[in-house]
């Protein structure tokens, strides 16, 4: 009954619900909302993890997950590094329409990037219309979207823990402005880089941080597990406290982006690698075991058969740091594809997302996240919105999905700056729309043979749109962000 209820696309989801609840009513029989909980690990890259092909990673616990669920091999997030994908995830937009075109940083460098220092925090909101449409919300983890504790934090600070830099005035990264992080739709938030309660000494912190997370030596360690444990606290007063209402939390890990220091017992099953890539899966065998604990606790609170689980990461890994983007081009800071496509596992047993499943056919991207999740929660955006993604459900439960518009890519500060993918063609450019590099991702998904001199046709076409997109862009508009 679910994959009748949700599958439809393209019609209001009221219009959709009652036609469909018609006869479950009489049956007495209508489906619950789903809880949702999604895994964001941080600059963990497509060939990462066991189940997706590594012979040096163990990751048991998402192994297992991608059993139980589905296992999405053509996902993509909407930018190479971490904050944009992560405002897509809230907005269901392209982060170019929030000004968000890198990662957020010192307040200089926003600037020079006509970029924020923060998220608007008036921008459509998913978590905001979940809390509208009767939804628990919590947000744990790395948020990324702007923070502010009104600490300066100095380059020296982060060179140099320790060392005192009184009467130093360099790069602000912290303005106590910045939105709380709750503003933005969520009940409950525990954080790094955001305003609000964080952690302190791994201990859980009332405050906005005043010393840089990545400054605590133990925060380096153990950041999985402090926030692991928080969000076990928070689903365990759920079942407890707001048992009839479903809930949606973010579990976005730091790891496994540097700076981090496993321990030698959590190094030992990876000592037959080089040093890079014993630290990188030493924390991805860590945070691996974190989610496990998670997911027990969902199974324990007997909240896992109607659970709507998601495990991505924001962006691929980085170069010259161990992590793996396996056969894919490019890392880290690149529009090739190691930088934009990465893991996705689904599991939702009670939503008919059948279990051992691989999908290699679905073209999918973070931006979908927001449609999709409104069709199964009954979620409403503001008046207006319009989602740069589409209703992936059909995907999720093994039914044919066919991906109806382009996807988009922005980042000034790379060569090449520009990218789209149509159908199984992908197109890079420089701003202006020259360079161009065209491949056919069906035979070609290491990006290696260059098409666009025999198909200028092709070329032609895809630039134009990806032109005309960027043109639409406020940096655009702004003529900053050019080469």
């Amino acid at each position: 009954m679910l994959r009748v209820l949700f599958q439809p696309k393209g019609s209001s989801f009221v219009l959709h619900l009652l036609a469909c609840l018609l006869p479950l009513a009489c049956m007495g029989a209508a489906p619950p909302r789903p809880n949702i909980v999604f895994f964001y690990a941080d600059d963990l890259g497509f060939g990462d993890l066991a189940c997706y092909g590594s012979s040096e990673a163990q990751s048991p616990t998402l192994d297992r997950l991608a059993s139980e669920g589905t296992r999405f091999t053509q996902f993509y997030v909407s930018h190479c590094v971490c904050s944009p994908t992560r405002a897509s995830a809230i907005t269901g937009h392209f982060p170019g329409r929030h000004r968000i075109y890198g990662h957020l940083s010192f307040f200089t460098a926003n600037r020079a990037r006509h970029m924020p220092d923060w998220l608007d925090v008036n921008a459509p909101s998913f978590p905001r219309a979940l809390q509208d449409a009767g939804y628990r919300t919590a947000m744990i983890g790395k948020w990324h979207l702007g923070g502010g504790s009104g600490r300066t934090f100095q380059i020296a600070d982060l060179k140099n823990p320790g060392v005192d830099t009184s009467g130093r005035t360099e790069i602000v990264i912290n303005h106590p402005d910045a939105p709380p992080v709750v503003d933005y739709g969520f009940h409950y938030s525990r954080t790094t880089i955001g305003n609000g309660p964080t952690w302190k000494d791994l201990q859980p912190w009332p405050q906005a941080h005043d010393v840089y997370p990545y400054m605590s030596q133990d925060w380096l360690t153990w950041s999985s597990q402090a926030i692991a444990d928080d969000t076990i606290r928070v689903l365990e007063r759920h079942a407890g406290d707001h048992k009839d209402s479903p809930f949606y939390v973010n579990v976005w890990f730091k790891d496994v982006h540097t700076p981090f220091k496993p321990t030698d017992e959590m190094r030992r099953p990876f000592r037959h690698l080089d040093e890079k890539r014993q630290v990188h899966y030493a924390m991805v065998r860590y945070m691996d075991e974190q989610i496990g604990r998670v997911l027990a606790a969902l199974k324990r609170l007997d909240l896992d058969q109607n659970t709507l689980v998601l495990f991505s990461s924001d962006n691929g890994a980085a170069r010259g740091r161990g992590g793996s983007n396996g056969p894919l081009r490019g890392w880290k800071h690149t529009l090739h594809e190691g930088g934009i496509r990465v893991p996705l596992i689904v599991r939702w047993p009670a939503g008919g997302v059948r279990a051992g499943r691989v999908d290699e056919e679905s073209v999918l991207n973070i931006c979908d996240f927001v449609p999709t999740f409104c069709n199964v929660t009954g979620a409403t955006m503001p008046p207006g919105y319009q989602p740069d993604g589409e209703d992936m459900l059909a995907a999720l439960t093994g039914q044919p999905f066919q991906r109806t518009e382009s996807q988009f890519w922005h980042y000034p500060t790379s060569n090449p700056s520009l990218a789209m993918r149509r159908g199984d063609w992908k197109l890079l450019t420089r701003l202006d729309g020259t360079e161009p590099q065209l491949y056919d991702l069906a035979g070609d998904v290491a990006e290696a043979r260059n098409l666009a001199a025999a198909n200028p046709e092709v070329v032609a076409s895809m630039r134009q749109s990806l032109l005309d997109w960027y043109q639409e862009l406020p940096v655009a508009s702004a003529g900053a962000g050019r080469e």
